[in-house]
């Protein structure tokens, strides 16, 4: 499987257990330091998910923020 997304200049491909991302240095810049990755079913079920781990862990003393994208 392959296709790109040209918006953000990425192309990505399926071979075998691997996910390839091939793009310029400046495109790919932000993914070079991710240290993890989530296959997830739905953004927003993930988000309310991970927000209240985040209150729970914290005792509620931080207010998780991630952003609105």
């Amino acid at each position: 499987m392959c296709f790109e997304i040209p918006q953000i200049g990425l192309e990505l491909a399926q071979v075998g257990d691997l996910l390839l991302i091939a793009s310029s240095d400046e495109a790919l810049k932000p993914f070079r330091s991710m240290q993890a990755t989530f296959l997830v079913d739905s953004l927003d079920e993930f988000r309310a998910f991970l927000e209240e781990k985040v209150e729970k862990a914290s005792g509620g003393l931080i207010s998780p923020d991630l952003g609105s994208e």
